[in-house]
């Protein structure tokens, strides 16, 4: 993404407040639910003694720390820090763009959820793109943090839920 690339983006949502004003809204909403629809997940799991509990605590808990770990050490500045643009969705955080840890939570999530039910993990996984969408354009994260943070949930996570014996 270039500062021109995101000015237009800026300039067409300015243009279209409903449509700044929905972005906005499932900014905030969406990584909501997921993080509400999780622990639900978890207590229904502990309810019904369901063994896949361990795969459906662990494995995101794992992929969190290691991605909150990783953007620690790679400090990749956000695309308003580097090129001088209002994002449209303001932020004070500096650094740590890369991978995105919303995109990373959410594709991880989507998988324990499809791990445990196909049609939810289904409708996570759609949520999970809508974030994905939303934070480039609101100007929080360039295209490459959010691909890069699908990439290492579905890398990390997919052989993980099926093949991890426990």
């Amino acid at each position: 993404m270039t500062q021109q690339g995101y000015l237009k983006i800026t300039a067409w949502f300015q243009a279209h407040p409903r449509a700044l004003r929905l972005m906005k809204i499932l900014n905030r909403w969406l990584p909501l639910c997921l993080y509400a629809a999780y622990p639900v997940l978890i207590f229904v799991l502990v309810f019904l003694q369901d063994a896949r509990i361990w795969k459906v605590v662990f494995i995101p808990a794992a992929v969190f720390i290691l991605v909150t770990i990783l953007r620690k050490f790679i400090n990749a500045k956000r695309p308003y820090e580097l090129l001088g643009v209002q994002p449209l969705i303001p932020k004070n955080k500096r650094g740590e763009s890369f991978p995105s840890r919303h995109v990373v939570s959410a594709f991880i999530l989507a998988l324990a959820f499809w791990y445990i039910n196909l049609p939810l993990g289904l409708l996570v996984m759609l949520i999970a793109l809508f974030i994905a969408v939303i934070r480039p354009l609101a100007g929080i994260h360039f295209p490459r943090d959010v691909i890069a943070g699908a990439l290492l949930s579905l890398i990390l996570g997919i052989p993980a839920f099926l093949f991890l014996p426990f």
